[in-house]
């Protein structure tokens, strides 16, 4: 029954082995990923491509901003959706900066220092069917 599978589920949470693996990621993603990384190397922060950087973050519970770094040629060949597309034409790709615990104002500095110094973000125009008919000033505070 629904109840039972309920019940069973919710047990599922007081497994000594979900702790365990949650510890062993803590671990490996923080104490031993990023922070003895930061430390080793005595940076303040990680770039890395965005389409890895993510799970390293999320494992350890630290912030993570990524900003525009590009965009693939327009004649990349459109990849199948299975069921997103890998790549396509003017594909925009990015770049993350990685930190430490609370370093969430630090990212953002950089990641805004790397935006004003490139401008990324406006070398490629969304097509038509992308931009939005309605904007935010059209709707909040009426």
């Amino acid at each position: 029954s629904r109840l039972s599978r309920f019940i069973t589920s919710e047990n599922t949470t007081v497994d000594q082995a979900f702790f365990d693996a949650v510890a062993a990621d803590k671990d490996l993603g923080a104490t031993r990923g990023i922070d003895a990384t930061l430390k080793a190397f005595k940076l303040n922060a990680i770039l890395l491509p965005t389409d890895v950087s993510s799970t390293p973050a999320a494992i350890a519970g630290y912030p993570i901003v990524t900003v525009p770094l590009g965009f693939l040629p327009a004649d990349t060949p459109l990849a199948p959706a299975e069921p997103v597309r890998e790549s396509g034409p003017n594909q925009p790709f990015g770049l993350s900066f990685l930190g430490t615990a609370f370093s969430e104002f630090d990212l953002v500095s950089f990641a805004f220092a790397y935006e004003q110094a490139t401008h990324t973000r406006l070398k490629q125009l969304a097509f038509a069917e992308a931009i939005p008919k309605t904007q935010l000033a059209d709707v909040v505070g009426r």
